[in-house]
């Protein structure tokens, strides 16, 4: 008999984006700007993909998603190598304030696919 089929533990589904940010995501460090590839995003959190062993971002790190309209606070909450792809690693990152609907946001600045 086959694998047992489990379900996913999140809170809301992941929306594919288009490779696109709505704006500038900055580390509440001060070293600057995030070089990231955005995932995906669901309604609190977003997936991004760093390449270079050198650019890793600790967990806790508070970020700031910096878009026309003001910032969003987010922190990093996971993170794990790409899916074997030298070099890169996939983050989660969380937003601080649960009322602010991060997929709504790039839906809204036309970055979903």
């Amino acid at each position: 008999m086959g694998l047992a089929l489990f379900k996913e533990r999140r809170f809301s589904e992941r929306r594919q984006l288009s490779g696109v940010l709505p704006g500038s995501l900055i580390r509440a460090d001060g070293k600057g700007a995030v070089s990231c590839r955005p995932v995906d995003v669901s309604a609190h959190g977003l997936g991004i993909v760093i390449i270079g062993e050198k650019k890793t971002l600790p967990l806790g790190l508070e970020l700031s998603l910096v878009v026309t309209d003001g910032e969003i606070p987010l922190i990093v909450a996971w993170s794990t190598p790409d899916f074997g792809k030298q070099d890169s690693v996939r983050y989660g990152l969380a937003v601080k304030d649960e009322t602010v609907n991060l997929e709504r946001v790039f839906e809204n600045y036309g970055c979903l696919k």
